[in-house]
């Protein structure tokens, strides 16, 4: 009977120390856009938004909010009150 996995010797790659999330949330920063539609092609829309929210907790990220327009994802600057 054939099996239905495969085991590929392999080195296991280097965590990376930023997130590509708070990467592209720096980036919208640095910008300074009002807003910016966010794309990362073959990856889910959910999977995206999720690393976003992430990443929008921390304190460099102040200012910056999630907006979502069916299956499109966009960072937009906060507007002070």
């Amino acid at each position: 009977m054939a099996k239905s996995y495969k085991l590929t010797a392999s080195d296991v790659p280097e965590r990376r120390t930023e997130s590509l999330y708070a990467d592209i949330v720096a980036d919208f920063i640095a910008q300074g856009a009002e807003s910016m539609k966010i794309e990362i092609e073959g990856m889910k829309p959910a999977t995206l938004r999720a690393g976003l929210r992430r990443a929008l907790k921390g304190k460099e990220a102040e200012g910056v909010r999630l907006a979502q327009r069916g299956e499109e994802t966009y960072l937009v600057r906060k507007v002070a009150d």
